[in-house]
């Protein structure tokens, strides 16, 4: 066994994964053995807004337990989540067969949201996804401002929000398609825009994933789950 598994061996004693739902230690992770995986309505495919010209796949509708169990992944630091997460996901894609030569590239955060929440949720579940997917997982975006948050901006406001403030910073799949991933697509205008950059930096944005989906793209969810989530 190598020093990095034996690594991870440690940490999975000292930090066992849960179940999402009622937090008991699961094997494996996910649903523990008393929970079974909820019912959340078939998974969801829907196009994004200009500029972004690509479907987007989820697994799930962001409601109920999954809406809650993301909150706690995303707010609550419960990153031993991501891996049953991204393993939805990966099953999403193989489903649709749609990730046969290509990249996993998640929506990256500010610098000033990554020092308050100390990761990137989207980043956890692209690493994930990958390992189930066999496929390579690459940072080719980068946030370089510090836009206003989403949440409190009507639709017109949050399309111009995201105006400009992602760049490429990483080449390393030019030649390879790009599937873009993101934990929630509420309005669609953050993947978009995400999806809008890789394609002027000469890069093919084949699709986008997100764990969930949101049924109201006016947004409301994500100013309750906001506000939620620094509580």
């Amino acid at each position: 066994m190598s020093l990095w598994d034996w690594g991870q061996t440690f940490l999975a004693l000292l930090f066992p994964e849960r179940c999402p739902f009622c937090d008991a230690i699961s094997v494996g992770g996910g649903p523990c053995e008393s929970c079974t995986s909820p019912d959340h309505g078939e998974s969801c495919a829907r196009d994004l807004p200009e500029p972004g010209n690509v479907p987007c796949f989820s697994p799930f509708r962001y409601d109920g337990e999954i809406r809650e169990a993301i909150l706690r992944f995303k707010f609550r630091g419960r990153r031993d989540y991501a891996s049953w997460f991204g393993g939805k996901i990966a099953k999403e894609l193989l489903r649709r067969d749609l990730s046969r030569n290509a990249v996993l590239t998640p929506v990256p955060i500010s610098a000033g949201r990554m020092r308050e929440r100390g990761y990137n949720q989207s980043l956890l579940l692209a690493r994930a996804a990958a390992r189930v997917l066999e496929i390579p997982c690459v940072e080719l975006l980068e946030k370089v401002s510090e836009n206003q948050t989403q949440h409190l901006l009507s639709l017109e406001e949050r399309r111009k929000n995201v105006r400009h403030v992602y760049r490429v910073k990483n080449g390393k799949a030019m030649q390879k398609e790009i599937i873009l991933l993101d934990d929630i697509v509420t309005t669609g205008y953050t993947l978009a825009e995400c999806a809008a950059t890789l394609r002027e930096a000469g890069l093919h944005v084949r699709c986008c994933a997100a764990l969930a989906s949101a049924a109201d793209r006016d947004g409301q969810a994500g100013q309750e789950d906001e506000k939620r989530g620094k509580l």
